[in-house]
């Protein structure tokens, strides 16, 4: 079966407010998205409270960051029920065994493997364990990693989505015509991430 969906990435913009979350999801149906994707950070299973940050976290850690924009499962309920209510399904990328477990207990359609998780065996292990059909972001890794990643799947349950980890990303490094070679290496479904 193949997918032609577009997928509308909310991540963690909702900043950790419900009602934002709410508005987000409405905006992205209304412009035609069909999946709405959405980022589990449960801190104290990714990071630790005084890893180094990113530049591009300035006024807080990312710990903090991450602590205070998440959401307890009854709400995470709620935003699945809000996608459901636009008509769209809900995504969401877990960064941890436990951000996995929580996920399943919302009966989820699809999980989504964010581009710096793709080395991450234990996690991949155990998307395998859910049956669910994957998402997986091949951004930061090498054609080896993905192979590797791959691996541990059933192709049938995986869309392989060509991406670069630049925000934004300029045109000449998009890297579009890599589809083909995923589609011909790896024999799966295939799409993009921007």
């Amino acid at each position: 079966c193949h997918m032609n969906k577009i997928i509308a990435e909310i991540g963690s913009v909702h900043d950790g407010k419900l009602s934002l979350a709410f508005k987000l999801i409405k905006k992205a149906a209304s412009c035609g998205a069909n999946i709405i994707k959405f980022q589990m950070h449960i801190p104290e299973f990714e990071t630790l409270k005084d890893a180094p940050s990113p530049d591009y976290f300035k006024s807080e850690d990312r710990y903090s960051y991450f602590k205070r924009t998440s959401f307890k499962l009854s709400d995470w309920r709620r935003i699945k029920k809000c996608c459901e209510k636009y008509g769209t399904e809900f995504l969401c990328s877990p960064f941890s065994i436990e951000a996995v477990e929580a996920l399943e207990k919302l009966n989820v359609k699809y999980f989504k493997v964010p581009s710096g998780e793709l080395t991450n065996t234990p996690l991949l292990e155990r998307l395998k364990k859910t049956k669910k059909k994957l998402f997986i972001s091949t951004g930061m890794s090498n054609l080896k990693e993905i192979s590797q990643a791959v691996k541990i799947f059933d192709k049938k349950k995986i869309i392989l989505l060509q991406c670069s980890s630049i925000y934004p990303c300029p045109l000449e490094d998009v890297g579009i015509n890599i589809i083909k070679l995923f589609k011909k290496k790896f024999k799966c479904e295939v799409g993009f991430s921007d």
